[in-house]
């Protein structure tokens, strides 16, 4: 009799422990963190800052995402911004709704006073285009690269920009070595 109690004592905690489970919200806010740079998924620049978000979920907790950030101006003065927004499981897939160009102004930090883009064009697996950071007065390029497709979408997106000191401009071998350089670790 007391083996048949201690049976049903485990077995209606253990339902609950599902029910608590299956009970979770889901996150959806992404949260950002200061992150050591060799933590993150991007492979960074000496002297970039990076940061990270928590992993945030869809409704049923189905789709989960997480984004990723290094960023910083260089010894010579360029400012480089490397984000990347990647799936979390083998479900989730992220989606290319926009145009390049509205992509980098979502992506950038100082996105809303980036104007004058280019028309978009392709090196070797990546979109860019060149544009002008009104505010920081900056010639800049940016760039939008996918991972593997995946359900109707890519398992990852990355958009980085470089932007050369105020009065100097990018030159087209600076730009295509620094898509080069624009990796995952």
């Amino acid at each position: 009799m007391r083996a048949v109690g201690r049976l049903a004592f485990f077995l209606s905690c253990l339902t609950l422990s599902f029910a608590w489970a299956g009970a979770a919200p889901a996150q959806t806010t992404y949260n950002w963190s200061d992150i050591d740079c060799r933590q993150s998924r991007i492979a960074s620049w000496p002297g970039l800052k990076c940061r990270a978000t928590n992993v945030v979920t869809t409704e049923g907790n189905v789709g989960a995402f997480r984004r990723w950030s290094a960023y910083g101006t260089t010894s010579e003065g360029y400012y480089i911004h490397i984000f990347l927004w990647e799936a979390q499981n083998s479900f989730s897939y992220i989606t290319i709704d926009e145009t390049t160009a509205d992509f980098l102004k979502w992506m950038y930090f100082n996105g809303q006073s980036a104007d004058q883009f280019s028309p978009v064009a392709r090196y070797h697996d990546a979109d860019y285009s060149t544009f002008r950071d009104e505010k920081q007065a900056q010639g800049c390029a940016g760039l939008r690269r996918t991972g593997n497709q995946r359900r109707g979408g890519y398992d990852w997106i990355i958009g980085a920009v470089l932007c050369a000191p105020a009065g100097r401009n990018l030159t087209n071998d600076q730009f295509t070595q620094f898509i080069d350089g624009v990796r995952l670790q």
